[in-house]
């Protein structure tokens, strides 16, 4: 009898747990194991309800994965019998076409749905919720999914009920009721994920940098031509060729001219025959002819102390040397030894070394830019002396007709005689722009011939805006408009916010 109340009773146990075993696979096949890790999700406010999704696995996968989306009504009443739409959605990148899943869709408890869809491959996804209640209200939500990533980020959806928020647009984006075009909502961890860093707009002390190329020139201000004021003949050369430095005071050459002993004579005979106008000779017949005599060979520029030395002398020199007026180079030379020259023609060129010109191009939208007595830096890699400082001395009225540039000029020491004439060499001017309203380089993007930054709206809100941009100042321009001071532009990440809010296919849209 025992034994066999105790089999009774085994069996009863048996029975049991049976059942509480079917019962937990039936409450697992509705969703009571899995379903409650979506409420465990944050709530949404869309529209006229609130969502909390969920994803299993925790970190989406490629292949099969299952979305837990809860539905509630404003009051926290889940919504049951609601219809669902999920469309998951990776958008076309360069050669590859877009992807596209549509998850299947059951209620698997009150208020809780699971939508199975699958994932083609890694990377990141955009997960469009539609919601009809049998009532007939309806809503739309956006979210964010990742390979990489255990949360699903809500993107943007139908503004709740009584609240002012941005209505939903095509791929999560968002566009404000501020009047924003094309704003798009990006919540932190995706702005994380693609690097969006950002800047105040302000207003700095602009120095734009003008670059041009320029070729080394002798100065013409400096250059010297000997032509005498008599003919005669050249007796001895001293400096015999072109290119051959010389100082001020070198003797160039030698010369015999009739004229010129003729003239000396005449000096002479005024000062009386062998006299001297510094001794006071006795036998001199007038200190007028003497005096004019001396200004005549004076104004034929043989100098002052040669003059007095052929006094001193007391008899004419048959030949007389002519000297070096500056230091410098001959250019040119257009006599040798016995050639005869006539008054006025030209013998020698002779032009300095130091200083040089630096003849720069600059274009005509930077010479407004550029003022004399301004500060320029010459680049000369190729010698040992790479750089250099000059200042701007001229500046062309006009432009050159063969490349529409204007002409500026840049006295440049050149000491160590380095730099060469006809040598071509960067210059650098650097204009002072003074306090201007300015953005970084890197905000601005090229839309054809607009320029465009993203502006953040706050709340995770960006809007592009066209703007318009001055000069050029290192890594900032100058804005003329379509910003104001203390405005925050991105300054990383922009191409992946555009390429996010559509950029290039709806440009034409903003």
């Amino acid at each position: 009898m025992k034994r066999t109340m105790r089999r009774w009773l085994l069996g009863a146990a048996a029975v049991a747990l049976a059942s509480a075993a079917i019962a937990g696979c039936g409450d697992r096949e509705k969703g009571g194991a899995e379903a409650p890790g979506a409420e465990k999700s944050a709530m949404q406010a869309v529209g006229p309800f609130r969502l909390a999704v969920r994803n299993r696995p925790e970190m989406p996968a490629v292949g099969d994965n299952r979305l837990f989306i809860t539905v509630q009504d404003t009051s926290g009443a889940p919504v049951s019998g609601a219809r669902i739409e999920v469309k998951v959605a990776m958008q076309a990148m360069g050669a590859m076409p877009r992807m596209e899943s549509r998850g299947v869709i059951r209620e698997v408890k009150t208020g809780t749905y699971e939508a199975k869809y699958g994932l083609g491959m890694a990377g990141e996804w955009d997960a469009d919720l539609t919601i009809r209640s049998t009532q007939g209200a309806s809503a739309q939500a956006s979210y964010r999914l990742s390979t990489s990533l255990k949360e699903v980020t809500y993107s943007g959806g139908t503004p709740a009920v009584g609240a002012e928020q941005a209505p939903m647009a095509s791929g999560g984006a968002a566009v404000p009721e501020s009047g924003e075009a094309g704003a798009i909502l990006i919540d932190a961890a995706r702005r994380q994920t693609i690097g969006v860093r950002t800047e105040p707009v302000g207003t700095r002390e602009l120095t734009t940098t003008i670059r041009a190329a320029g070729r080394v020139a002798y100065d013409e201000t400096r250059r010297a031509e000997i032509s005498l004021k008599f003919s005669g003949w050249v007796r001895d050369i001293r400096i015999n060729y072109v290119g051959q430095p010389v100082a001020a005071g070198d003797e160039l050459f030698t010369v015999y001219s009739p004229e010129l002993l003729a003239a000396q004579q005449e000096y002479l005979t005024s000062l009386g025959a062998g006299g001297s106008d510094t001794g006071g000779a006795p036998g001199a017949t007038s200190p007028e002819l003497a005096a004019a005599a001396r200004q005549r060979l004076v104004l034929w520029d043989i100098p002052t102390s040669l003059i007095d030395a052929i006094a001193r002398a007391g008899k004419p020199m048959e030949t007389l040397p002519i000297l070096a007026p500056v230091s410098g180079v001959v250019l040119e030379k257009s006599v040798v030894r016995g050639s005869a020259f006539m008054a006025g023609q030209t013998l020698y060129k002779i032009a300095p070394m130091h200083p040089l010109w630096v003849v720069a191009s600059v274009y005509p939208y930077e010479l407004s830019l550029v003022r004399t007595g301004m500060s320029a830096t010459i680049l000369t890699p190729f010698l040992a002396e790479q750089s250099r400082h000059g200042r701007v001395a001229y500046i062309s009225p006009s432009l050159e007709a063969e490349t529409r540039t204007g002409e500026v000029r840049v006295e440049v020491p050149n000491a160590r005689g380095d730099l060469k004439p006809g040598m071509y060499v960067d210059v650098v001017l650097e204009s002072a722009l003074g306090k201007r309203l300015a953005v970084p380089e890197s905000a601005v993007l090229y839309a054809g011939d607009r320029r465009v930054v993203f502006v953040d709206l706050g709340d995770g809100r960006l809007a592009p805006r066209d703007v318009t941009l001055g000069l050029k100042a290192g890594d900032y321009y100058e804005v003329r408009g379509g910003l104001k001071e203390g405005e925050i532009v991105v300054t990383s990440g922009n191409f992946l916010i555009a390429a996010e809010s559509k950029l290039k296919s709806a440009a034409q849209k903003w």
